[in-house]
Protein backbone atom coordinates (compact mmCIF):
# COMPACT_ATOMS: atom_id res chain seq x y z
CA UNK A 1 0.00 0.00 0.00
CA UNK A 2 1.34 3.52 -1.24
CA UNK A 3 0.08 6.45 1.53
CA UNK A 4 0.72 10.00 1.11
CA UNK A 5 -0.63 13.22 3.07
CA UNK A 6 -1.49 16.05 1.02
CA UNK A 7 -4.78 18.93 0.42
CA UNK A 8 -8.19 17.61 -0.92
CA UNK A 9 -9.89 19.79 -3.28
CA UNK A 10 -13.16 18.34 -3.70
CA UNK A 11 -13.96 20.06 -7.20
CA UNK A 12 -17.72 21.69 -6.37
CA UNK A 13 -15.65 23.83 -3.55
CA UNK A 14 -12.34 25.38 -3.39
CA UNK A 15 -12.09 24.65 0.31
CA UNK A 16 -8.80 22.61 1.36
CA UNK A 17 -9.16 19.42 3.13
CA UNK A 18 -6.19 17.64 4.86
CA UNK A 19 -6.31 14.52 3.50
CA UNK A 20 -4.66 11.02 2.88
CA UNK A 21 -4.76 9.20 -0.70
CA UNK A 22 -3.88 5.55 -0.24
CA UNK A 23 -3.10 2.99 -3.22
CA UNK A 24 -3.64 -0.42 -3.23
CA UNK A 25 -3.83 -2.88 -6.08
CA UNK A 26 -4.22 -0.38 -8.61
CA UNK A 27 -6.81 1.61 -6.62
CA UNK A 28 -7.15 4.87 -5.42
CA UNK A 29 -9.01 6.61 -2.22
CA UNK A 30 -8.63 9.56 -0.26
CA UNK A 31 -9.67 9.76 3.12
CA UNK A 32 -10.15 12.30 5.58
CA UNK A 33 -9.80 11.13 9.14
CA UNK A 34 -12.76 8.01 8.87
CA UNK A 35 -14.43 10.12 6.22
CA UNK A 36 -14.42 8.55 2.48
CA UNK A 37 -13.68 11.44 0.06
CA UNK A 38 -13.15 9.98 -3.10
CA UNK A 39 -12.64 6.34 -4.36
CA UNK A 40 -12.03 3.68 -5.06
CA UNK A 41 -10.75 4.59 -8.38
CA UNK A 42 -8.02 3.18 -10.71
CA UNK A 43 -5.16 4.84 -10.31
CA UNK A 44 -4.82 4.55 -14.19
CA UNK A 45 -7.66 6.95 -14.86
CA UNK A 46 -6.17 9.60 -12.56
CA UNK A 47 -4.12 12.27 -14.23
CA UNK A 48 -0.65 13.13 -12.62
CA UNK A 49 1.14 16.27 -12.96
CA UNK A 50 4.72 16.32 -14.15
CA UNK A 51 7.66 17.04 -11.80
CA UNK A 52 9.16 20.28 -11.32
CA UNK A 53 11.77 20.42 -9.07
CA UNK A 54 10.64 20.08 -5.69
CA UNK A 55 7.05 22.08 -6.56
CA UNK A 56 3.81 20.42 -5.31
CA UNK A 57 2.40 17.94 -7.10
CA UNK A 58 -1.81 17.27 -8.24
CA UNK A 59 -3.33 14.12 -8.89
CA UNK A 60 -6.79 15.45 -10.88
CA UNK A 61 -9.49 13.02 -11.14
CA UNK A 62 -11.98 12.73 -14.25
CA UNK A 63 -14.68 14.45 -12.19
CA UNK A 64 -12.81 17.86 -12.00
CA UNK A 65 -11.40 16.94 -7.62
CA UNK A 66 -7.98 17.33 -7.18
CA UNK A 67 -5.10 16.09 -4.34
CA UNK A 68 -2.22 17.94 -3.86
CA UNK A 69 0.98 16.63 -2.07
CA UNK A 70 4.26 18.13 -1.46
CA UNK A 71 5.67 14.31 -1.51
CA UNK A 72 7.18 14.26 -4.79
CA UNK A 73 9.43 10.71 -3.68
CA UNK A 74 6.01 9.11 -2.39
CA UNK A 75 4.37 9.99 -6.49
CA UNK A 76 7.17 8.72 -7.69
CA UNK A 77 7.55 5.79 -6.01
CA UNK A 78 3.29 5.07 -6.48
CA UNK A 79 3.52 5.75 -10.25
CA UNK A 80 6.61 3.45 -10.59
CA UNK A 81 8.95 3.66 -13.69
CA UNK A 82 6.28 6.00 -14.84
CA UNK A 83 7.03 8.56 -12.24
CA UNK A 84 11.02 8.33 -13.42
CA UNK A 85 10.41 9.56 -16.45
CA UNK A 86 10.57 13.59 -16.04
CA UNK A 87 10.34 15.66 -18.19
CA UNK A 88 12.55 17.93 -19.97
CA UNK A 89 11.61 20.89 -17.59
CA UNK A 90 12.41 19.32 -14.88
CA UNK A 91 15.90 18.06 -15.75
CA UNK A 92 17.08 21.29 -16.78
CA UNK A 93 15.61 22.72 -13.57
CA UNK A 94 17.83 19.89 -11.46
CA UNK A 95 20.96 20.64 -13.05
CA UNK A 96 22.94 23.38 -11.23
CA UNK A 97 24.55 23.80 -14.69
CA UNK A 98 21.32 24.16 -16.63
CA UNK A 99 19.98 26.88 -14.22
CA UNK A 100 22.99 28.53 -14.55
CA UNK A 101 23.38 28.99 -17.81
CA UNK A 102 19.09 29.74 -18.14
CA UNK A 103 20.01 32.62 -15.56
CA UNK A 104 22.66 34.08 -17.81
CA UNK A 105 20.64 33.47 -20.94
CA UNK A 106 17.69 35.54 -18.69
CA UNK A 107 20.32 38.59 -17.97
CA UNK A 108 21.31 39.15 -21.57
CA UNK A 109 17.60 39.07 -22.45
CA UNK A 110 16.20 41.47 -19.91
CA UNK A 111 19.98 43.42 -20.61
CA UNK A 112 19.25 43.68 -24.20
CA UNK A 113 15.53 44.52 -24.08
CA UNK A 114 16.27 47.30 -21.50
CA UNK A 115 19.45 48.96 -23.48
CA UNK A 116 17.85 48.62 -27.09
CA UNK A 117 14.41 47.03 -27.20
CA UNK A 118 12.52 49.47 -24.99
CA UNK A 119 14.18 52.45 -26.67
CA UNK A 120 13.64 51.59 -30.09
CA UNK A 121 9.76 50.79 -29.29
CA UNK A 122 9.74 53.89 -27.31
CA UNK A 123 10.97 55.80 -30.49
CA UNK A 124 8.67 54.33 -32.52
CA UNK A 125 5.81 54.78 -30.30
CA UNK A 126 6.64 58.69 -29.85
CA UNK A 127 6.59 59.56 -33.73
CA UNK A 128 3.81 57.35 -33.97
CA UNK A 129 1.48 58.98 -31.01
CA UNK A 130 -0.60 62.03 -32.14
CA UNK A 131 0.79 65.71 -31.36
CA UNK A 132 -2.20 65.98 -28.93
CA UNK A 133 -0.80 63.50 -26.78
CA UNK A 134 2.46 65.16 -26.47
CA UNK A 135 0.28 68.28 -25.71
CA UNK A 136 -1.46 66.41 -22.80
CA UNK A 137 1.69 65.41 -21.60
CA UNK A 138 3.33 68.70 -21.78
CA UNK A 139 1.06 70.74 -20.44
CA UNK A 140 0.34 68.58 -17.04
CA UNK A 141 4.14 68.40 -16.35
CA UNK A 142 4.21 72.43 -16.24
CA UNK A 143 1.62 72.99 -14.08
CA UNK A 144 2.98 70.37 -11.94
CA UNK A 145 6.45 72.22 -12.11
CA UNK A 146 4.70 75.49 -11.52
CA UNK A 147 3.42 74.39 -8.67
CA UNK A 148 6.98 73.40 -7.00
CA UNK A 149 10.20 73.91 -8.50
CA UNK A 150 9.17 77.33 -11.10
CA UNK A 151 7.62 80.25 -9.92
CA UNK A 152 7.13 83.81 -12.42
CA UNK A 153 9.68 85.46 -13.76
CA UNK A 154 11.45 88.29 -12.69
CA UNK A 155 12.83 89.06 -15.87
CA UNK A 156 12.09 92.78 -17.04
CA UNK A 157 9.37 92.39 -19.41
CA UNK A 158 10.98 94.47 -21.90
CA UNK A 159 13.63 92.03 -22.24
CA UNK A 160 11.46 88.57 -22.08
CA UNK A 161 9.77 90.67 -25.14
CA UNK A 162 13.44 91.08 -26.08
CA UNK A 163 14.67 87.75 -26.30
CA UNK A 164 11.52 86.46 -27.73
CA UNK A 165 11.82 88.53 -30.84
CA UNK A 166 15.87 87.49 -30.81
CA UNK A 167 14.79 84.15 -30.78
CA UNK A 168 11.63 84.03 -33.27
CA UNK A 169 13.77 83.80 -36.26
CA UNK A 170 15.18 80.37 -34.98
CA UNK A 171 12.17 78.81 -33.70
CA UNK A 172 10.15 79.70 -36.93
CA UNK A 173 12.84 77.92 -39.27
CA UNK A 174 12.81 74.78 -37.24
CA UNK A 175 9.04 73.92 -38.99
CA UNK A 176 7.60 73.27 -35.49
CA UNK A 177 5.14 74.84 -32.89
CA UNK A 178 7.83 76.35 -30.06
CA UNK A 179 6.06 78.01 -27.25
CA UNK A 180 8.79 79.93 -24.94
CA UNK A 181 8.26 80.26 -21.46
CA UNK A 182 10.25 82.05 -18.68
CA UNK A 183 10.53 81.62 -15.06
CA UNK A 184 12.85 81.84 -11.63
CA UNK A 185 13.97 78.53 -10.98
CA UNK A 186 14.09 76.58 -7.34
CA UNK A 187 17.64 76.39 -6.24
CA UNK A 188 17.67 72.68 -7.49
CA UNK A 189 17.22 73.82 -10.64
CA UNK A 190 19.28 76.43 -10.75
CA UNK A 191 20.41 77.89 -14.09
CA UNK A 192 18.74 75.72 -16.66
CA UNK A 193 16.64 75.13 -19.73
CA UNK A 194 14.42 72.05 -20.86
CA UNK A 195 12.18 71.04 -23.55
CA UNK A 196 8.92 69.46 -22.48
CA UNK A 197 6.88 67.26 -25.07
CA UNK A 198 4.42 70.08 -26.30
CA UNK A 199 6.71 71.90 -27.54
CA UNK A 200 7.14 74.57 -24.66
CA UNK A 201 10.64 75.30 -23.92
CA UNK A 202 11.34 76.76 -20.31
CA UNK A 203 14.27 79.23 -19.73
CA UNK A 204 15.03 79.98 -16.34
CA UNK A 205 15.92 83.42 -15.28
CA UNK A 206 19.28 82.39 -13.82
CA UNK A 207 20.31 81.01 -16.91
CA UNK A 208 19.72 84.03 -19.26
CA UNK A 209 21.32 85.70 -16.03
CA UNK A 210 24.61 84.09 -16.82
CA UNK A 211 24.58 84.50 -20.35
CA UNK A 212 26.71 87.14 -21.92
CA UNK A 213 26.02 87.06 -25.60
CA UNK A 214 22.30 86.60 -27.13
CA UNK A 215 24.02 83.69 -29.25
CA UNK A 216 24.44 81.61 -26.27
CA UNK A 217 21.06 81.54 -25.58
CA UNK A 218 20.34 80.96 -29.30
CA UNK A 219 22.74 78.20 -28.54
CA UNK A 220 20.97 76.13 -25.80
CA UNK A 221 17.47 76.94 -27.61
CA UNK A 222 18.55 75.46 -30.56
CA UNK A 223 19.66 72.19 -28.23
CA UNK A 224 16.35 72.03 -26.94
CA UNK A 225 14.45 72.75 -29.94
CA UNK A 226 16.58 69.39 -31.20
CA UNK A 227 15.24 67.15 -27.79
CA UNK A 228 11.46 68.97 -29.48
CA UNK A 229 12.40 67.62 -32.77
CA UNK A 230 13.21 64.24 -32.11
CA UNK A 231 10.46 63.55 -29.35
CA UNK A 232 13.01 62.76 -26.37
CA UNK A 233 11.50 63.77 -23.86
CA UNK A 234 7.69 61.97 -24.90
CA UNK A 235 10.51 58.89 -25.32
CA UNK A 236 12.51 58.68 -22.09
CA UNK A 237 8.83 58.87 -20.66
CA UNK A 238 7.93 56.01 -22.83
CA UNK A 239 11.09 54.59 -21.61
CA UNK A 240 10.41 54.98 -18.32
CA UNK A 241 7.00 53.42 -18.24
CA UNK A 242 7.89 50.54 -20.08
CA UNK A 243 10.35 50.22 -17.04
CA UNK A 244 7.98 50.74 -14.76
CA UNK A 245 5.52 47.90 -16.40
CA UNK A 246 8.83 45.39 -16.71
CA UNK A 247 9.27 45.64 -12.86
CA UNK A 248 5.73 45.23 -12.08
CA UNK A 249 6.07 42.03 -14.57
CA UNK A 250 8.93 41.01 -12.50
CA UNK A 251 7.83 42.07 -8.89
CA UNK A 252 3.87 42.36 -9.12
CA UNK A 253 4.17 45.35 -7.78
CA UNK A 254 1.70 48.11 -9.15
CA UNK A 255 2.79 50.94 -7.40
CA UNK A 256 6.04 51.30 -9.15
CA UNK A 257 3.70 51.95 -12.04
CA UNK A 258 2.06 54.55 -10.22
CA UNK A 259 5.35 56.03 -8.44
CA UNK A 260 7.17 56.30 -12.46
CA UNK A 261 3.93 58.15 -13.14
CA UNK A 262 4.46 60.95 -10.56
CA UNK A 263 8.13 61.56 -10.87
CA UNK A 264 7.46 62.53 -15.01
CA UNK A 265 8.48 65.93 -13.51
CA UNK A 266 11.69 64.70 -12.52
CA UNK A 267 12.39 62.35 -15.35
CA UNK A 268 12.40 65.65 -17.89
CA UNK A 269 13.79 68.31 -15.66
CA UNK A 270 16.64 66.62 -13.49
CA UNK A 271 17.66 63.21 -14.57
CA UNK A 272 18.30 64.04 -17.75
CA UNK A 273 18.54 62.43 -21.14
CA UNK A 274 20.76 59.49 -22.36
CA UNK A 275 23.91 60.86 -23.83
CA UNK A 276 22.58 59.21 -27.45
CA UNK A 277 20.01 62.14 -26.84
CA UNK A 278 21.97 64.61 -26.10
CA UNK A 279 24.44 64.29 -28.77
CA UNK A 280 21.60 63.72 -31.14
CA UNK A 281 20.05 67.04 -29.93
CA UNK A 282 23.75 68.85 -30.50
CA UNK A 283 23.74 68.10 -34.07
CA UNK A 284 20.41 69.38 -34.96
CA UNK A 285 21.36 72.50 -33.04
CA UNK A 286 24.87 72.95 -34.42
CA UNK A 287 22.86 72.33 -38.18
CA UNK A 288 20.23 75.04 -36.90
CA UNK A 289 22.61 77.17 -35.98
CA UNK A 290 24.51 77.05 -38.81
CA UNK A 291 21.43 77.79 -41.06
CA UNK A 292 20.91 81.25 -40.04
CA UNK A 293 25.24 82.31 -39.83
CA UNK A 294 25.60 81.47 -35.93
CA UNK A 295 28.50 79.35 -34.84
CA UNK A 296 27.41 75.91 -33.07
CA UNK A 297 30.51 77.24 -30.14
CA UNK A 298 28.59 79.71 -28.67
CA UNK A 299 26.49 76.95 -27.21
CA UNK A 300 30.25 75.59 -25.54
CA UNK A 301 31.18 78.72 -24.52
CA UNK A 302 28.14 78.86 -22.56
CA UNK A 303 28.48 75.14 -20.90
CA UNK A 304 31.83 76.07 -20.40
CA UNK A 305 30.84 79.37 -18.15
CA UNK A 306 28.46 76.75 -16.63
CA UNK A 307 30.76 74.52 -15.84
CA UNK A 308 33.19 77.78 -14.43
CA UNK A 309 30.16 79.22 -11.95
CA UNK A 310 29.70 75.67 -10.71
CA UNK A 311 33.43 75.41 -9.73
CA UNK A 312 33.38 78.94 -8.71
CA UNK A 313 36.43 79.73 -10.21
CA UNK A 314 38.65 81.28 -12.67
CA UNK A 315 37.82 79.91 -16.56
CA UNK A 316 41.82 78.50 -16.55
CA UNK A 317 41.40 76.79 -12.91
CA UNK A 318 39.99 73.31 -12.47
CA UNK A 319 38.95 72.86 -8.55
CA UNK A 320 36.62 70.61 -6.58
CA UNK A 321 32.70 71.17 -7.03
CA UNK A 322 31.17 72.27 -4.49
CA UNK A 323 27.17 72.63 -3.85
CA UNK A 324 26.25 75.35 -6.26
CA UNK A 325 22.45 76.15 -8.29
CA UNK A 326 24.85 76.67 -11.39
CA UNK A 327 25.30 72.66 -11.95
CA UNK A 328 21.76 71.72 -12.27
CA UNK A 329 22.23 72.39 -16.12
CA UNK A 330 25.75 70.11 -16.25
CA UNK A 331 24.07 67.59 -14.18
CA UNK A 332 21.75 66.26 -16.26
CA UNK A 333 24.46 66.42 -19.30
CA UNK A 334 27.01 64.60 -20.68
CA UNK A 335 30.45 65.95 -19.85
CA UNK A 336 30.97 69.57 -21.74
CA UNK A 337 34.60 68.30 -22.60
CA UNK A 338 33.01 65.20 -24.15
CA UNK A 339 30.42 67.68 -26.31
CA UNK A 340 32.58 70.57 -27.15
CA UNK A 341 34.54 68.98 -29.94
CA UNK A 342 31.27 68.01 -31.94
CA UNK A 343 30.10 71.47 -31.24
CA UNK A 344 33.24 73.28 -32.68
CA UNK A 345 33.66 70.71 -35.13
CA UNK A 346 36.64 69.26 -34.59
Amino acid sequence: MHELAGTWFGGASSRPVAATLLVADGCLRVIAGDALLAGPLPLAEVVVSSRLGNTPRMLRLADGASFETADNAGVDRLLGDRGRRHGLVHRLESSLRYVLLGLLVTIAFVWGGVRYGIPALAEVSAFALPEAASRQIGEGVLELLDDELLFASELDAAEQARLRSRFAPLMASSGLAIRLEFRKAAQQLGANAFALPSGTVIFTDQLVQLAERDEELLGVLAHEIGHIERRHGLRQVLQGSALGLLAMTVTGDVSSVSSLIATIPVILTQLGYSRDFEHEADRFAADLLASHGIDAAHLGTMLLRLETAMRKCPAAERCADPDSGWSSYLSTHPPTAERLPRLNGR
